[in-house]
């Protein structure tokens, strides 16, 4: 026999149909599994008012930062990523870009915290309420784009990109010789190849050491829209982040010497990114890049101590 619960008792779980949308079924084994992740993100503050149309009726809220005069700003962001993924018959790989505003739901308030975008990238908001509503998000694989739209609800489409970014593997140059930590990222129109979204170039490496902290700000609240109802998935990234500030003096001087075009079209994400931006210059910048599974270097001879080489035919 069933108890009937009583009046002001708040104790109650939904069937797990009206909580989760199906999955598809391509896509029922998830989590999805990155093999390797490498990622730039790069922060732009904005007005909040020129960032309230993007959350109207999704029952989110835009989430506010006092900047270092203590006025409220809205934060937008380019989220870069590189990432490859083990199949069972093939391996595959991404390029991706997620241009996202940060937002929160309005149903948690107030639970929802007030602190500085500082505070928010050191992972201090351990609500886990904050996160990234996305907006437009490009793949040049086309099933990373099925995926994102139909698990998720992204508005994702088929991109192109030309990009040159720091890697392991990339000649080294100098001497003593260093990586570049340039990073050039352009996403092409894919309405008019000729013409661009975005051209993104920043030198990392203007930066110096102490500007640079070791943080990890994840789970990070994923929001998006397209099915329907607003979802929200958490992103989980394993490893740490170098996150640099780039709103006090050092890196107010280095920030403006990184450059960010906006194409001239009217591609859908091209004029959102001209609503949004309404200051060019960065405030923050984290990089992630995933450990490598394993690595051979040069080799040496066998017969350098005895000189007792090998007969060859």
């Amino acid at each position: 026999m069933t108890k009937k619960k009583s009046k002001g008792d708040r104790c109650h779980q939904t069937n797990v149909t009206g909580v989760m949308p199906k999955l598809p079924k391509q896509f029922d084994t998830f989590p999805f599994y990155y093999a390797s992740l490498q990622c730039q993100w790069m922060y732009w503050y904005t007005s909040v008012e020129a960032a309230k149309p993007f959350v109207k009726g999704t029952g989110l809220c835009v989430a506010e930062f006092p900047d270092e005069n203590g006025k409220n700003k809205a934060v937008i962001l380019l989220n870069f990523q590189r990432y490859t993924a083990h199949y069972d018959n093939s391996l595959g790989f991404v390029n991706e870009v997620e241009f996202n505003l940060l937002a929160y739901p309005s149903n948690r308030v107030p639970g929802v915290p007030k602190m500085s975008l500082t505070e928010y990238l050191h992972g201090r908001d351990q609500t886990k309420t904050i996160g990234h509503l996305r907006i437009h998000v490009a793949a040049d694989n086309a099933v990373a784009v099925k995926a994102g739209r139909q698990a998720f609800g992204e508005p994702k489409f088929l991109g192109q990109f030309n990009y040159k970014v720091p890697s392991l593997n990339a000649k080294m140059k100098g001497h003593p010789p260093i990586s570049p930590k340039s990073w050039w990222i352009q996403l092409v129109n894919p309405d008019d190849p000729q013409t661009i979204v975005y051209d993104l170039t920043a030198d990392l490496g203007k930066l110096s050491g102490n500007q640079w902290t070791t943080t990890n700000c994840t789970p990070i609240p994923e929001f998006a829209t397209g099915l329907g109802r607003t979802v929200w998935t958490r992103w989980t990234i394993s490893g740490l982040f170098e996150t640099a500030m780039l709103d006090n003096k050092d890196g107010k001087r280095i920030a403006k010497k990184f450059k960010l075009k906006l194409g001239n079209n009217d591609f859908p994400m091209t004029r959102d990114m001209h609503r949004l931006f309404t200051d060019f210059t960065p405030v923050a910048v984290q990089v992630f890049e995933s450990p490598p599974a394993c690595f051979e270097p040069r080799g040496f001879y066998v017969d350098a101590i005895d000189g007792d080489r090998h007969v060859t035919a």
